[in-house]
Formats: structure tokens, sequence, C-alpha cells
């Protein structure tokens, strides 16, 4: 994992290699250049596997039904915030056949070539994620 720090811009730039996880390696991002809240702009790249999960019910809270995604999958993107230095990161990416997959990152989404991210540090807002009602369901606060 090697990132490239903008102090003045406030942006990380996040290059990732074959092997590496992807959401385990943006929270050490996260954590070593000290971004408690940010937002992911942009991310492309390759998976050799992915593990993610979708909400399955209407009812709140939802049940989540997961998805561990062989490879080779090609991402077309995606998109998070990072909260308490925590990334909730949602995904779109392709599979070999053409089939489209998307839902939220879980751990051990591994790199197949690379990965590049891009991360903008909010430094005058301190959010963080809380369950309103003893649920799952964490929405944003501000500390």
């Amino acid at each position: 994992m090697r990132y490239f720090e903008s102090r003045k811009e406030g942006l990380v730039f996040v290059s990732l290699s074959g092997g590496e996880l992807l959401l385990e390696s943006i929270r050490e991002v996260a954590d070593q250049t000290g971004m408690h809240t940010g937002i992911l702009l942009t991310g492309i790249g390759s998976l050799s596997r992915a593990r993610i999960h979708i909400v399955s019910t209407n009812e709140v809270p939802p049940e989540e039904k997961y998805f561990d995604l062989p490879g080779p999958l090609e991402v077309v993107g995606f998109a998070g915030i990072i909260a308490g230095y925590e990334p909730h990161i949602h995904i779109a990416m392709m599979d070999a056949t053409g089939r489209f997959h998307g839902g939220h990152v879980e751990e051990g989404c591994a790199i197949l070539t690379l990965a590049e991210i891009t991360l903008q540090h909010v430094p005058d807002l301190r959010l963080v994620r809380r369950s309103l009602d003893g649920s799952r369901i964490k929405p944003l606060f501000a500390e």
C-alpha cells in the first residue's frame, strides 16, 4: 500500500497492489493520515475476490444478504464516507460475464492488479456513527 498526501488540498491518493485488502487498507490510510472525517471521492481497480452485503427486506432494520464473489471483478466505481476513522463504502463492479454487482463493501475484498482511490479530508467536521435505537443502523452525527 502506498499513499500520497497533499496537505494543502486535503487530498490523499491511495495506490493498492495485487493481494492487498480494500477496506482494511482504506481504514489504515485513514488512521495513518489522521482522517477522522472524510469522503471517498473516486475509486477504480480490479478484485480477485469480493465480499459485499445488500439489504434484502423492507423492514427496519432490514435483513441483510451477504455475497462472496470470485474474481476477476472490474471495479467501475465506489464511493463512501469516513466517520470516526471508519470507512463506509459502497461498490459497483462487473464480473467476467458482464454481470454487474454492487453493495456495501465488507472486509476481505482482495485487489487483483491494482486499485486507485482518492480521499478528501474534512478537517472542520468530526462525524461519527451512532445507533439511535440500539439497532445496527448507525446514522451520522457530529461530535
